[in-house]
């Protein structure tokens, strides 16, 4: 653990590894400790070869390091600002926004927050107790999301897609 790392304030500029994990009704924010998860792209790049069973996160105004096992967790939000617009309504068509090969799908949370996107056309969706999803909407707080499948209400396919 590193204690020369600067505390992430809610207000100030963020990099790629600013998070909001949703366990239950308990939301934490912060960065992740996790030298193959800290950022959204490496997340998705290493989840090829391992999924993540403890997420490790500095949270948001402080250097205290949480430990959150995997089964806890609904989702990890992979976000622009830890402000968002919680009446923003995510489920909606984007004329303007280029097309991502993969499954459309939509995933609803049992709090009835309902989110589009785009996941891998891969047996990992599948198999694995999680997935990544890219949303759809370009105006979005949300750059990618773990999807933990046992903390869902409802899912469906709405399509496929390919360039």
């Amino acid at each position: 653990m590193s204690t020369t790392t600067a505390s992430p304030d809610e207000d100030a500029p963020l990099s790629a590894d600013a998070v909001v994990i949703r366990c239950g009704d308990r939301i934490v924010k912060g960065c992740l400790e996790s030298p193959r998860w800290n950022a959204a792209d490496d997340a998705v790049r290493n989840s090829l070869w391992e999924t993540c069973d403890l997420f490790r996160i500095r949270k948001l105004g402080s250097n205290a390091i949480e430990e959150v096992p995997a089964s806890e967790i609904s989702a990890v939000f992979f976000v622009n600002d830890f402000h968002g617009d919680p009446d923003r309504n995510t489920v909606r068509f984007h004329a303007e926004e280029p097309v991502l090969p993969g499954i459309w799908v939509q995933v609803q949370f049992p709090n009835g927050e309902v989110i589009e996107g785009i996941v891998e056309n891969s047996l990992r969706f599948l198999v694995d107790p999680g997935f990544f999803l890219r949303p759809t909407d370009p105006g979005g707080n949300n750059k990618l999301i773990y999807v933990m499948k046992s903390a869902l209400a409802e899912h469906h396919v709405l399509g496929l897609t390919k360039l």
